[in-house]
């Protein structure tokens, strides 16, 4: 399931967005768009179009530093080969 959060002030929201296509099994990819996918920017080959997109919007915001802690987040070599379905899901669950 892919994910939509925004945050503005003291606003949050958190919503399902809609389920990945890179997710879905060919059966599934089948019935949803017949022999033809449509077109899909930023595929990836081994995570189709799972992705995770930020944009920050703010005044005097120092983009290093927030460069430089979200490059602090990323998954090591190791965490990227775990079984993530092992993990924790701190999302409720969503249909």
């Amino acid at each position: 399931m892919a994910i939509s959060f925004s945050h503005a002030g003291t606003s949050k929201q958190l919503a399902p967005a809609g389920i990945w296509v890179g997710a879905m099994s060919e059966e599934e990819r089948q019935l949803h768009f017949g022999d033809t996918l449509p077109s899909i920017p930023d595929w990836d080959a081994e995570w189709g179009d799972r992705v995770t997109k930020l944009v920050f919007i703010g005044i005097d915001m120092d983009r290093a530093e927030i460069e430089r802690t979200l490059d602090e987040t990323l998954l090591t070599e190791e965490e990227m080969r775990m079984n993530w379905r092992e993990l924790k899901d701190p999302f409720p669950a969503w249909s």
